[in-house]
Order: C-alpha cells, then structure tokens, then sequence
C-alpha cells in the first residue's frame, strides 16, 4: 500500500513538473543557465512546494544539471559563438605597406643564369618573402605595389622593359602573407589589356585583394574593414581628385582608406611639388594614409593634418633589376585604433629594409635592415621629410 502511494505521488509530481517546465521560456540567451546551484532553483520550484520539490543527494549550494538548462544548451552555445564574432571597440589594427614588387623579368633578363625566373626555381616559392617574414606575418594587412603581369600573353607593348611572370607567381605573393596589390602603375600594360586581364584574373583567383586604376579594394578582418584605391600618372594639371572613391570606400563600411600613388621622378630622392599637392588633396579628401611608389629610391614622408604621406618606398622583391645599385628601401608599420564610429591617425613605425643580405648581385630576397646600416636608411628617409621633426620612431620589434 505505501509502495503505490508512493508511485502516485511520484505520478503527480512528475505531472506538475514537466507542465511547468513546458510553459518556461528557453529563448532567453544566458550563458549561466547551463549550470545553476541548488539555492538558485526556487524559480523552478516555486509553486511546486518549494525546496520539498529539490532532488534529493544534494546538498545546499551544490551544483547540479539542470533540466531547463540542458533545452537551451544548443541555443546558448549558438549564442556564444555569435557573440564571439561580435568585435569589441576600440580595436587595434596593423597595417605594413611595401614597395615596388616585380615577379618575373624581361625577355632579355630571363636569358641569364641569376635570373628572377632561375632564382625561383632553384629557391622555391616562398624564398622571395621569407626574410620578411617577422614584419609581413604579424600584421593584420599587408599591401604592396605590383609592377608587371601574369600572364601567358606574349604579344606586348613597344617599351623598354616589359616585365611578366606565370600565373603560378601568385604563390610568392600569398606564401609571403601579403594580403593585397596594388596595380595602377606603368607596367600593367606591358603586355597589353589582355595582360591586364590575366593578372588581375590570376591575383583574384589566389586570393589577393586588388585595388587600382578604378577598381577598388575591401579587406575585411575582425569586423575592421580597410578600403584600397590606387592612380598612376600622368596627372591632370599636377592634380588628382579622389573625393568619389573615398566616399564609395566610406559608405561600404570601410573604417580604414589606403590611397597609393604611382608619381614622382624614378630614381630621384626629394620629392615634387605635384606629388605633395596630390598626396595632400588626398588627405583632405579623407585617405588616412598615402602610399607612393615608382621612383624605385626611398623618399621622404610627410606629416599633414596628423596623416602621413609616404612619397616613395622604394624596391621590394624586384625581378627587374639583377644587380640594383640601389639597395635601401622601407616598409611602413601603421597601427591604427579603430572605433565604433572613427578611426584616430595611425601610429607610424618605419622598418629599414635592405634588397638582398648581397653584395654583390641579388637573390631577389628583401631582408630586415639591422645595426648602423638600419640607422642610415632611416636618417636617409628623415633628411628628406618634411613636419617630422617631432617624429620618434616606434621601433618594429621582432
């Protein structure tokens, strides 16, 4: 007789429970109902005799698995792996901008036995960045300057250097984490608008984020979205209007915009007065920062309205050029703090690069410049600046 009373009210009890358990609400995203102490469980329980209603063999403050815990596991679990994409402001964000880079060499060049396309198939892929590898792998974005084509076209324009690569050469690009090209220069035309074609094709393909000659570029990282435009000469009356694309990078939600320029004189080490009035115009504009390139020697930076212009990199991996009399060049380190609803002027660290760890010759790999020879590159680049007097360099740490 106590044996089916007890059945009966053990009958009732689970009744009462799973009626009260259907009508809670398991929408309510909160990570701390998967477990709950024993003294949390009068919600529960209220209604239903309160703490009589406990499951026995556990003692106050014990913890337990709760049953209405373990219907929202899935929905709680979603809702943490939501929340973990969720970027927290403000946020930090690394941007490194290199210079002239050119994977392949001329008709004439690729006769030779130290030629780019030799070095790359005695050395392998990924040589070519690998001395870069500390600076380039511990960025957010990479950004550089590609100056020539990948293509199989063979038909090419009447100039003095014609620069080409096969579409494989994408590898050196993305095995040297660089995440994005810029390709409004005078060599992408080298083999025609076919040649063009392919090398945006094959860039596309692998990956690479390509922005230049009207096409923009969006990189997208933990919710920072950093917007690329990029122009080449001949300038209109020394001038250059980027209002349009900066506003088209704005209103897609970039919080970041590179602008790179393709100007200035090759080989000369100050740079013009039309490259200052474009790289200023485009500060006004709204570029956070300005990248030129093309002159192939290092030049100096300017600070403007809290941005900086940098005039010229210099060279990067070149396979244009099998013995470059000119070995300084630059990478630029920008940190920048990014808001929910602004971004404040990046933080600039310049890097001294050499061309090759060479003498003589070059193996076509850019190292870290180091010691002395860091210091005469950077007192190189300072001489020709100009609003850096106050400039401290954040030095790159490896």
């Amino acid at each position: 007789m106590k044996r089916n009373g007890f059945l009966l009210l053990l009958f009732v009890l689970l009744f009462v429970l799973s009626t009260a358990l259907a009508e809670m609400d398991y929408t309510t995203r909160n990570i701390h109902l998967f477990y709950m102490k024993e003294a949390d469980t009068g919600s529960l329980t209220d209604g239903m005799g309160g703490s009589e209603n406990a499951e026995p063999g556990n003692a106050p403050g014990e913890e337990r698995l709760d049953i209405a815990s373990l219907a929202g596991l899935e929905e709680a679990e979603t809702w943490l792996a939501e929340s973990e994409s969720v970027p927290v402001w403000p946020r930090t964000f690394t941007v490194t901008v290199a210079g002239d880079t050119t994977l392949g060499s001329t008709d004439d060049l690729r006769k030779r036995a130290d030629s780019f396309e030799n070095v790359a198939a005695e050395r392998g892929y990924a040589w070519f960045f690998s001395g870069l590898t500390p600076l380039f792998g511990t960025d957010d974005l990479t950004l550089i300057n590609f100056e020539g084509t990948l293509t199989e076209e063979t038909k090419k324009k009447e100039k003095k250097f014609n620069f080409k690569g096969p579409a494989e050469y994408t590898e050196i690009i993305t095995s040297g984490s660089v995440e994005a090209v810029n390709v409004a220069n005078n060599h992408t035309l080298d083999y025609g608008e076919q040649g063009r074609t392919d090398t945006i094709r094959n860039l596309e393909n692998a990956g690479i984020i390509v922005s230049g000659n009207g096409q923009l570029g969006i990189f997208e990282k933990d919710g920072v979205k950093v917007g690329m435009t990029g122009y080449c000469f001949p300038y209109t009356n020394g001038k250059k209007d980027i209002t349009k694309d900066v506003k088209a990078l704005r209103d897609a939600g970039c919080q970041i915009v590179i602008a790179s320029f393709h100007w200035g004189s090759e080989y000369r080490d100050d740079f013009t007065a039309e490259q200052r009035n474009i790289g200023q115009a485009a500060i006004r504009a709204g570029a956070d920062i300005v990248v030129g390139h093309h002159p192939h020697v290092v030049q100096g930076i300017e600070l403007y309205q809290d941005h900086y212009i940098l005039y010229s990199l210099g060279n990067l991996v070149f396979g244009g050029n099998v013995d470059p009399s000119d070995r300084d060049s630059y990478a630029a380190r920008l940190t920048f703090v990014v808001h929910e609803t602004y971004t404040e002027p990046p933080v600039l660290s310049i890097v001294p690069l050499r061309l090759t760890a060479l003498d003589k010759g070059t193996d076509y790999r850019p190292i870290l410049a180091e010691g002395e020879t860091a210091e005469k590159i950077l007192s190189r680049i300072l001489r020709r600046s100009s609003k850096m007097q106050d400039f401290v360099n954040t030095p790159f740490e490896q």
